[in-house]
């Protein structure tokens, strides 16, 4: 894990990790993050349509959870809907990590249900041998008749590597069970077997170079992301995004020793983000966000037993969204951070721990009287509200014998209100829903444990967990009753929510495990065993929360020699019956798929061909945790193929 001043296993952590990489991410990417990893035990997907799909972890989103791109924010608009796809190509990634606990203090502390890092290859990490390598992919057909290419390469010479990479996708819309609405209002003809307007087309690239050095590195890549998407809301006209990202990153590395410091490591990233909400082929509202990000991370020299290492952080965002369907006005965001994150070993006990204080101003932007702006605007068009908080955190690891590990946390973190929470007030077309914020929302608190037993060899290896969140102040969104708005200012009879505060409880509890069946030189037989569970309620009223997952559990059998890769599983979600008083129940699924991979070797040129099967049986499943569940289920039966070529 890359989290923290030195890297280490995920058996060596005080909090709940998993990670992705190798051929297993190859395996599981797909077009978005949250679909990516929704099969991760204790991670779900927000799934608005294939297209928008934003990871949820113990059944906290949004503001939440922090997506990282090479430890740096995404700097676009994806954590303020559902509906927006985070700007990360999970086709380029080389590992995605998922972290929870005392590390995430490191990130921010908006970080309260924990991080996702996404690591690619866009700024070289590693010298150039004077060789050319990289991969190369496609891949096609499946539910969504999806094509796609995928091209990697790396070259250069000692002391300075060079990165290309460049993706193109295209998706029709996707085949499914059945017909797609299964609301009171659905009308009678729906065509049956397709999702309407859930088709995608994305295209990527980005080039990069490091120089290296005896003490050090320093690299830049600039990269271009374009998605266009249909949110499949039922609506007529279709509702759609088109989407657009310019990044800059910067990345720097002292290895030598100086002062009081190992070494230091930087990073800074400015990106302009733009996209439009297009109703049909009118564009309703265009969302903008001008935004950069940096860190630098200072390991300090070991005092006695004790080492860590200490930071500053700061990020400044100017997002507007213009257009008939405004929800939130302009709005400057600008942050300031300093942490430390420690760790003391007193065998057989390592000891973890953290501290965050942050900073946040918030100001509302002007607008031009020319263009439509939210109803209550002038309430609050002078607004600016700065406020402060500070979090920390407690871990250990135990090794009561060789390969066991017990893992423990507790954190303490303040979260701050975004702008969105605080100033909504408009119709968003993308979640069917009319938004409003609180001005006078605070803090969120929260209290927080987890506890973690891992064993790392032998028949039976893998993790199990369990956690609770206590907040004080949970803030979400609650629907409210049809005239709560007035009909002038929803004249699409959009349902309402608004963003409220209560205190709330969140526990549950998930397993990762293998039994290993056969282990030889040769070949392999796992099983692997998967289950999750989150249960969680507005404790003021003592009433379930909205849009929770529900209970997961799974099997895989996989065999791998060195020429083939096979598995098959079993996945099944239990039926939700915990819901609010404005949801509805969400049946229970299983999903069977299966997946064959055949390796072959020439020279300095390795190919691997694979066919993929999801969702075999064909069956409806819809997802509980989406605005959108009744409007979109998940795909049906796809079979896909394809080759990577690696060098």
């Amino acid at each position: 894990v890359s989290a923290g001043p030195d890297g280490r296993t995920a058996f060596d952590l005080a909090q709940g990790t998993s990670i992705l990489a190798s051929d297993e991410l190859h395996r599981r990417a797909q077009a978005t993050l949250g679909e990516t990893l929704s099969g991760t035990a204790g991670v779900n997907s927000t799934y608005n349509g294939p297209g928008a799909s934003r990871p949820i972890i113990r059944g906290l989103g949004g503001d939440r959870i922090r997506v990282l791109n090479n430890s740096v924010g995404a700097l676009d608009a994806s954590n303020i809907s559902p509906d927006h796809n985070a700007a990360v190509e999970p086709l380029f990634a080389e590992r995605v990590e998922v972290l929870r606990g005392p590390s995430t203090l490191l990130y921010g502390s908006s970080a309260v249900g924990g991080v996702i890092n996404v690591i690619d290859n866009s700024i070289p990490s590693a010298e150039s041998d004077g060789l050319l390598h990289g991969a190369v992919e496609g891949r096609a057909f499946g539910a969504a008749n999806e094509r796609a290419g995928v091209a990697s390469l790396g070259f250069g010479r000692p002391g300075i590597a060079f990165r290309v990479n460049a993706l193109k996708l295209k998706t029709d819309d996707i085949d499914i069970p059945g017909v797609a609405r299964s609301d009171a209002g659905a009308p009678a003809n729906q065509p049956v077997g397709t999702l309407p307007n859930s088709a995608i087309e994305t295209q990527s690239a980005s080039i990069g170079s490091t120089l290296f050095w005896e003490t050090g590195r320093l690299g830049a890549a600039i990269s271009r992301y374009e998605t266009v998407y249909g949110v499949p809301t039922g609506d007529d006209p279709p509702v759609s995004i088109d989407m657009k990202q310019t990044r800059l990153d910067l990345s720097g590395e002292v290895t030598r020793p100086f002062g009081a410091f190992r070494s230091a490591k930087a990073r800074m990233s400015f990106g302009q983000y733009r996209h439009s909400e297009k109703d049909g082929d009118e564009i309703a509202t265009t969302f903008e966000n001008k935004a950069w990000e940096g860190r630098l991370e200072l390991p300090h020299l070991a005092i006695g037993e004790l080492t860590g290492t200490v930071g500053v952080q700061g990020a400044y965002s100017d997002f507007s969204a213009i257009g008939e369907e405004v929800v939130t006005p302009p709005s400057r965001t600008g942050s300031g951070a300093v942490f430390v994150l420690e760790e003391l070993k007193r065998d057989p006990v390592t000891f973890q721990f953290g501290a965050r204080y942050e900073r946040q101003s918030i100001a509302l932007g002007a607008v031009d009287p020319a263009l439509p702006v939210l109803p209550n605007y002038a309430a609050y068009s002078q607004e600016k509200k700065t406020q402060g908080g500070l979090s920390a955190s407690l871990g250990s690891v135990y090794y009561p014998a060789k390969d066991y590990s017990i893992g423990f946390s507790a954190a303490y973190t303040e979260r701050l209100p975004t702008a969105q929470e605080l100033f909504s007030n408009g119709p968003h077309g993308g979640t069917g829903a009319y938004e409003v914020g609180s001005t006078s929302l605070g803090s969120e608190k929260s209290l927080g444990f987890d506890l973690s037993l891992r064993k790392r060899t032998g028949f039976v290896t893998g993790t199990v967990s369990v956690f609770l969140h206590k907040f004080s102040d949970y803030i979400y969104e609650q629907e409210l009753a049809p005239t709560a708005i007035p009909a002038a200012n929803n004249p699409e009879g959009l349902t309402p929510y608004q963003f409220i505060a209560k205190d709330a409880d969140f526990h549950g509890a998930e397993a990762d495990i293998i039994l290993h069946l056969v282990e030889r030189p040769e070949y392999h037989l796992h099983l692997d065993l998967m289950s999750d569970y989150v249960r969680a309620e507005q404790t003021t009223d003592r009433t379930p929360l909205p849009r929770i997952p529900a209970l997961r559990y799974g099997a895989r059998l996989c065999y791998e020699d060195p020429r083939w890769n096979t598995g098959s599983e079993v996945r099944h979600t239990d039926r939700q019956n915990r819901f609010t008083t404005t949801e509805t129940a969400t049946p229970g699924y299983t999903l069977i798929n299966a997946h064959v991979d055949y390796l072959i070797a020439a020279g300095r040129m390795n190919y691997t061909l694979f066919v993929r099967g999801d969702n075999l049986t064909n069956v409806t499943a819809r997802v509980h945790s989406s605005f959108l569940k009744d409007f979109a289920p998940l795909p049906g039966r796809g079979i896909s193929v394809g080759v990577r070529a690696t060098f």
